[in-house]
């Protein structure tokens, strides 16, 4: 049995999150899943810019976030939400809030100088300002990932009873695919 692609299993699957929400979680349930350490911090004071590999500095939540290309902009704007808020978070912690430079690639996020457009627009408005901290208001690491082949390092398998744990055969929601 075997779920495919390496995946780091840190974080967020991006997939998960989706289904989270369209299952009706809220953007808070969907990061604490996820993140559960954590605590959202929605007045957090963000860089007013942001120096970008090959783009030099530019408005951090109205033009860098705006271009973030790690999620559809035709996803449930929940998860959305919540990619918003790891991608933020992700930024002012990888730059020290706006101190050093972030690569537009993969190694750090995939960032398109261009506004994505569909709900992202939206979850990034409506999200402005909003960071996830550690107990001493530092950003956390916020890694994620388009799948975790069910299991994330912060909380086990993804169940349906919420429970996580290690318990796979018992508790994890099978859903399976096939390819033609």
């Amino acid at each position: 049995f075997s779920f495919g692609a390496y995946t780091h299993r840190n974080g967020m699957s991006q997939y998960g999150a989706r289904a989270r929400a369209e299952k009706g979680q809220s953007v808070e349930e969907i990061l604490k899943a996820y993140y559960p350490n954590a605590t959202l911090k929605k007045d957090y004071p963000v860089p007013g810019s942001i120096s970008v590999d090959g783009t030099g500095s530019i408005p951090f939540e109205d033009q860098y976030l705006q271009g973030i290309y790690e999620m559809p902009g035709t996803w449930h704007v929940t998860a959305l939400k919540a990619q918003a808020i790891a991608a933020r978070t992700y930024a002012v912690r990888y730059t020290n809030n706006g101190q050093k430079s972030i690569c537009t690639s993969e190694a750090c996020q995939v960032f398109k100088n261009e506004k994505k457009g569909g709900s992202w627009e939206q979850a990034v408005n409506e999200t402005k300002g909003w960071v996830l901290v550690d107990g001493g208001g530092n950003p956390v690491s916020t890694q994620y990932a388009s799948t975790h082949g069910g299991f994330s390092n912060t909380g086990g398998w993804d169940t349906t009873d919420g429970s996580g744990g290690s318990n796979f055969i018992d508790k994890c929601r099978l859903n399976i695919m096939i390819i033609n």
